[in-house]
């Protein structure tokens, strides 16, 4: 072999090293780029008061706490009640409306339906736990006076009892119901495994086994693997977003676990475009409950009244409306790429109902 074939080929072999360790020493040191650019943003959310779910110790603690005084501790033959009573047409006046029927848990707790039968769209019940209110004007509050067996903290149970005799919702008679339930064995041995052979049913029982039930439906989602420390969980793409989300002042009333679930000023800057549609054109102090961010990707229309049915359209109404900017179609496809990660799921198997 000649010196100058040797000498080449010692020149290409090391000239592969340096180029294989230029490339390693690049990826090692973009790598820990991209780490530390997720953390910067991870410390920006929890700053912003952005929470991930409690882990399932305190989640359970979190729910029973809203059963102080009752009979309720979480059981989960209460939770299985609940879930029939939530699943029964029979419960309604017309026998043909459930809580599932606008609340379908198929559909993420939604119904897809932009106008309901009181001109309102019917809300996500998924993650209800971390509300302070009920229904968009906030009628039913946690901070309300304790004047009934059911604490007033527990907003989910209150809204199941008055949905169930109120017009525009079940429309029932409840001691109806309470009879139709006593009189069947069947229904009985339900509530006899959930309180004891002596249980006394009545209209608040039933509405806070239904609400048992209504607190579990929580899910848990990459988001939330994210806030908890897990730097994997979302792409650079969707934290970005997160950072366009907090920047730009979403995060002022989408905040906390249920990133949203509090009253909050409506129509700040300007008046929402669609305000003439639907059943609440008239609200004085215009303070509305904040919608949950969680799912929001699945659960169009937007708006209390249905009226938007494009996310990217919706976010870019709130920041008209709440903040007074306007968001360009790169910022609302960034915050729409984010809410991407707030996708989450329950584990549900629909129940048998009893006979009656």
């Amino acid at each position: 072999m000649q010196p100058n074939n040797i000498f080449s080929k010692i020149t290409f072999i090391a000239s592969l090293f340096l180029c294989s360790y230029i490339l390693l020493f690049h990826f090692v040191f973009s790598f820990e780029d991209i780490g530390a650019k997720l953390q910067e943003i991870l410390n920006e959310a929890k700053k912003a008061t952005l929470e991930p779910l409690p882990e399932s110790n305190k989640l359970l603690t979190l729910q029973k706490s809203m059963f102080v005084k009752t009979p309720i501790n979480m059981s989960k033959e209460q939770i299985e009640l609940g879930k029939i009573l939530y699943f029964d047409s029979r419960l309604s006046g017309n026998k043909l409306l459930s809580c599932n029927s606008c609340h379908n848990i198929a559909l993420y707790g939604s119904s897809f339906v932009d106008i309901g039968k009181e001109k309102l769209n019917a809300p996500t019940l998924f993650n209800s736990l971390f509300n302070d209110a009920a229904h968009y004007k906030g009628d039913i509050s946690r901070f309300d006076k304790e004047d009934s067996v059911i604490p007033a903290k527990n907003v989910v149970a209150r809204a199941s009892l008055h949905a169930l005799s109120a017009e525009n919702e079940m429309n029932a008679d409840t001691k109806k119901i309470v009879s139709m339930i006593t009189e069947s064995s069947e229904y009985m041995s339900y509530f006899k495994r959930a309180y004891g052979v002596k249980v006394k049913v009545n209209a608040e029982l039933i509405a806070l086994s239904l609400s048992s039930f209504i607190l579990t439906l929580n899910t848990f989602s990459r988001y939330d693997d994210f806030l908890a420390g897990n730097l994997k969980a979302m792409s650079v793409e969707e934290a970005d977003g997160m950072r366009v989300f907090i920047n730009r002042g979403c995060v002022a009333c989408h905040n906390g676990v249920g990133l949203g679930g509090t009253m909050q000023p409506f129509e700040v800057m300007k008046n929402y475009k669609y305000s003439s549609i639907g059943g609440m054109t008239s609200n004085i102090d215009k303070m509305l409950k904040v919608p949950t961010l969680r799912n929001i990707t699945l659960t169009a229309p937007y708006f209390h009244n249905g009226a938007i049915h494009k996310l990217e359209d919706a976010i870019q109404e709130m920041g008209n409306i709440q903040l007074g900017i306007n968001l360009s179609n790169k910022e609302a496809k960034q915050i729409m790429i984010f809410f991407e990660t707030l996708r989450g799921q329950v584990e549900i198997t629909i129940p048998q109902l009893p006979k009656l």
